[in-house]
């Protein structure tokens, strides 16, 4: 990659973002806006994404814009509309023909990187959104230094549904689909200069595919905990001794889903016995598409939301009570960094350095959780300590500060010194590795 551009003291990267937005919705959102707010802090960041233009205009594109070099969109990003109907059945498309679009975008990628003394190309959600992407440009810059960021073990997440779905066919291609992405996982290790992974389980199951395991690189969920220390007036729709249960829904069959239905056909009738004045609220995108039926008095149902704050420094408690996914959990970081209590399945909390009954309440059973919610509403003490356990660990493990020493440690590892890029390979096609 030459250029006359003077050699700059940080490296600069182009950092490739399938998905961006701000303020950000949901986990995986906060997720991609605090890797920005890292990578700009320590190289010369350039993004590229794949989201339209138009969605960044006035407060998004001001916040994005101071933090970085330049904000471009790649090709696919003509591929959007602003009618909801439409717009998804063209994410769907790219989706699924992302090996028919990934020459667009490669092919932007280098002339930008030529024309900007690009250093490391580091592409976001690698595997659950970039691969084909990721393929072609290593097939075409074997010398590139290329990182994967991974949102987490995404065959896992893939898999870990299948023992939930009863029609065979379904799970035949659940399983099917699984394995296609652990070959990926194993090219990506093999092929990309680093791997990023979000918490030490993540880490453990990259490095053992084959491979070079010191490529693998912690590069942890974290937040900025100053978004949320400063307190936010409740809005009308929060009630007392409410629970919260954020996260994005859209499928019946989808973690978060499946959740929303066991804590309001299983846990809470337990719950109200003991304290009928318990509340759920569950939020996020497309909650008031999928569960609108569970809508009661001591149930509600409210879609995304501009900022869920004000619904996170009120309720009792949040709930993470997921049956299936991988990675680690927005929802628990979040609520340490608010010094909320939070109450989780294990898989809920996988990933995380949490410590039931001081940092967190851990149980997997309906009566259990029924339970750990009810102890938080009749022992404030408990939930007091609860929550500010959870903080101290969010602030100590779990910040900007950490994942900036984290990625610092990358670019240390990568460039120039460390970059030994893989040999190039021969007999693919041009879509793919």
């Amino acid at each position: 990659m030459s250029s006359k551009t003077t050699p700059s003291p940080r490296p600069n990267i182009l950092f490739y973002a399938p998905i961006l937005e701000y303020p950000p919705a949901g986990g995986p959102q906060i997720s991609v806006i605090n890797a920005i707010k890292v990578l700009n802090a320590i190289s010369e960041l350039h993004i590229v994404t794949t989201v339209p233009k138009w969605q960044f205009s006035g407060e998004a594109g001001e916040f994005l814009k101071a933090r970085c070099k330049a904000l471009v969109h790649a090709p696919s990003a003509l591929l959007t509309s602003r009618h909801n109907l439409i717009d998804r059945a063209l994410r769907k498309a790219r989706r699924e023909g992302g090996a028919l679009v990934a020459p667009f975008d490669v092919s932007f990628l280098e002339r930008y990187a030529d024309q900007h003394a690009i250093d490391i190309f580091w592409i976001d959600r690698v595997l659950e959104h970039a691969f084909p992407v990721f393929s072609l440009l290593r097939k075409r810059r074997p010398d590139a230094v290329i990182v994967g960021d991974t949102e987490a073990v995404h065959s896992r997440f893939t898999l870990r549904e299948a023992p939930h779905v009863t029609d065979r066919a379904k799970r035949r291609r659940i399983e099917e689909k699984g394995a296609r992405i652990e070959a990926q996982e194993r090219k990506l290790v093999q092929k990309a200069d680093a791997v990023t992974a979000v918490s030490e389980v993540d880490v453990e199951y990259f490095q053992s595919l084959p491979g070079d395991p010191s490529r693998v690189h912690l590069f942890s969920n974290v937040v900025d905990v100053d978004d949320y220390l400063a307190p936010v007036p409740a809005t009308p729709d929060v009630v007392e001794n409410a629970f919260l249960l954020l996260g994005s829904y859209g499928r019946q069959g989808s973690p978060m889903d499946m959740a929303a239905r066991w804590m309001g056909e299983d846990v809470m009738p337990l719950v109200w016995k003991k304290r009928p004045d318990a509340h759920l609220h569950i939020i996020g995108r497309n909650a008031d598409l999928t569960q609108s039926d569970q809508r009661s008095d001591r149930i509600s149902v409210t879609g995304k939301v501009p900022s869920m704050l004000p619904y996170l420094q009120h309720c009792a408690a949040t709930l993470v009570p997921l049956r299936y996914e991988s990675g680690t959990r927005f929802k628990i970081v979040e609520s340490g960094a608010a010094a909320v209590p939070s109450i989780s399945t294990v898989l809920g909390a996988e990933g995380l350095e949490v410590e039931d009954g001081k940092s967190i309440l851990i149980a997997d059973e309906a009566q259990d959780f029924a339970d750990a919610m009810v102890r938080v509403l009749e022992d404030p003490e408990l939930a007091k300590s609860l929550g500010q356990n959870l903080h101290a660990l969010i602030v100590e493990r779990y910040s900007i500060a950490t994942q900036t020493r984290q990625g610092q440690a990358i670019i240390d590892k990568i460039w120039p010194e460390g970059h030994k890029p893989p040999p190039a390979q021969t007999n693919t096609n041009e879509t793919g590795l």
